[in-house]
């Protein structure tokens, strides 16, 4: 009999949520988002709070409608966008291509930036598997396409003693120093006008994406608002344990013979987790040139526009 978590599959595919998980949209505090808000909208609800429009107010919105369209013909071309009570930002998007992020302890980091093309919009850090082996090449070009494509701003780095940056491997995943590599790449976001911030990390990039989340709010950081795990494992818990990121909704992709640790985290799901299982398809972005690239891609998209475009 298939176990109840993994009805509706068939082996070599995807163990899916029994349902869509519920998740939480985040909430607007300055350059960067901070937190989650829970809401729900009732039709019913927000039809009886609309006033109703009378005739004068319809006069009212048609004159106001071609004054706008009017100001938008004189406007037109201009680069300054309006922002709270009138004022002018004059944002324009940053230059992406290979960049340099410097972390609080001095180390410069190497990372490809593919700035979004308006302000406000979401951010994601791709981190990858343990340095200094790997390197922010880990992430295949149609895969950080595949988020490009959604108009979210990524940026991917290369890990602290990994690809182009300076510092020592194993500081990237043992003490406190990967969490400040992710700080550097939330900061950059948040600095260059974007706003709700997601984390992907591979293998034991999921150990510096989780030091970071747990770590950020207490020191009045800006925190990512969803996280994908692509190969958790106990190292994942080097510094942190998983309760204290349970609040975040997060993806899970994992193939089956590696599947121990991932499916132990089921008992801390608050209903806003997803997981999925493949067979035979690699260890972490490995997943993403496997037979199931395409489906993987898909899963962990789909998971993160709930979170960062509700």
């Amino acid at each position: 009999m298939v176990p109840a978590s993994r009805r509706g599959t068939r082996p070599g595919h995807a163990v899916a949520p029994a349902a869509t998980p519920a998740v939480s949209c985040p909430v607007a505090t300055g350059p960067a988002r901070l937190g989650v808000r829970f809401a729900s909208r009732i039709p019913e609800v927000e039809a009886a709070a609309r006033p109703s429009l009378e005739p004068p107010m319809l006069s009212t919105l048609a004159l106001l409608s071609t004054l706008l369209l009017a100001c938008g013909d004189k406007d037109a071309g201009d680069d300054t966008a309006a922002g709270d009570g009138g004022a002018t930002t004059g944002w324009q998007p940053p230059q992406g291509g290979v960049v340099t992020l410097v972390t609080r302890d001095g180390v410069e980091l190497e990372a490809d930036y593919l700035p979004a093309s308006a302000q406000g919009r979401p951010g994601v850090v791709l981190l990858h598997m343990i340095p200094p082996q790997n390197d922010r090449g880990n992430w295949p070009e149609a895969f950080v396409q595949a988020l490009v494509a959604q108009d979210w701003a990524v940026l991917n780095v290369d890990r602290r003693g990994a690809g182009g940056s300076g510092g020592q491997p194993t500081d990237a995943y043992e003490g406190e120093w990967g969490r400040y590599d992710v700080e550097a790449a939330v900061r950059r976001l948040g600095e260059d006008g974007y706003g709700a911030v997601g984390v992907m990390g591979a293998s034991n990039g999921t150990t510096s994406m989780i030091d970071y989340a747990a770590w950020a709010p207490g020191e009045g950081l800006p925190a990512p608002v969803v996280l994908a795990f692509l190969t958790g494992g106990t190292y994942t818990e080097n510094q942190t344990a998983m309760s204290e990121v349970a609040h975040l909704p997060a993806v899970f992709e994992v193939q089956t013979s590696e599947n121990g640790w991932t499916e132990a985290q089921r008992a801390l799901d608050p209903g806003t987790w997803a997981f999925y299982e493949h067979l035979g398809a690699g260890h972490g972005t490995q997943m993403l040139t496997s037979d199931d690239a395409d489906q993987v891609t898909t899963e962990l998209v789909d998971a993160f526009a709930r979170v960062l475009d509700c």
